[in-house]
């Protein structure tokens, strides 16, 4: 029979085993490690956590008053503030960027830049993505196929352009007293002035006096086509013909 030291020393041998299993089977989580469940999160710090993306730990700063929380062994992350390079989850989805400057989207597990939003809106997330205000640009400029649609003025504000098929369009010449502005929400192009054939997209049925303000002209199928001869005057944004 052991004796009693025999038995405490046996004991002790036992608890420092379990500490050492236990201290294996609970390694910390570093920057460029190892991991093996895609999104798993851990907490380095009350601001900072790694996530698991391609079976590497990668860092990702937490925002708020929570920042990174660990509740029964998993971390939470509270991180809004996207940018590109940094890690992310949603493939193909695209977002704002934190600064909300910039149109970026989920690609091979991290964000990517797929446009700069220059215009006065920026970038607007909302429930079915994101929405680029491209700002000035210029006919020809590239654009994504998530921003098809969307328009913007040229930086001398004569002309609205629209994103088709991967390139910036001139859809409407703004020779009108205020050009092409922002408007609230939306663009304004002021087409009141025009020339016979001057791109009209969207404005189908809408007067314009000719430069010479010999003849008024109306958009027809995309086009600024002849309507009458008449001495044509331009009020604000009225269109006479006498």
């Amino acid at each position: 029979m052991a004796s009693p030291k025999l038995r405490h020393a046996a004991v002790l041998t036992l608890v420092a085993l379990s500490l050492t299993v236990l201290t294996a089977g609970c390694k910390k989580a570093k920057p460029g490690g190892a991991c093996k469940k895609k999104g798993d999160i851990q907490c380095v710090d009350k601001t900072t956590g790694v996530i698991c993306v391609n079976d590497v730990w990668e860092t990702l700063s937490c925002e708020g008053p929570i920042g990174c929380m660990t509740v029964a062994g998993s971390g939470s992350c509270t991180h809004t503030k996207y940018a590109v390079g940094e890690p992310c989850l949603n493939e193909g989805e695209p977002q704002c960027s934190g600064d909300r400057k910039s149109m970026i989207k989920c690609e091979n597990a991290h964000w990517k830049l797929l446009n700069k939003c220059g215009g006065a809106l920026g970038c607007v997330a909302n429930v079915n993505g994101a929405k680029c205000d491209l700002g000035a640009a210029s006919a020809g400029d590239a654009c994504t196929k998530e921003n098809e649609g969307n328009a913007s003025c040229t930086p001398d504000k004569k002309n609205l352009l629209v994103c088709k098929g991967g390139k910036m369009t001139l859809a409407q010449t703004c020779k009108g007293m205020h050009g092409c502005r922002q408007m609230g929400t939306k663009l304004d192009c002021m087409q009141t002035i025009a020339d016979l054939g001057d791109p009209c997209e969207g404005n189908d049925g809408g007067y314009a006096c000719t430069t010479d303000k010999r003849s008024r002209l109306v958009c027809k199928g995309g086009k600024m086509v002849k309507d009458r001869d008449c001495k044509c005057s331009v009020m604000i944004d009225k269109v006479n013909c006498n």
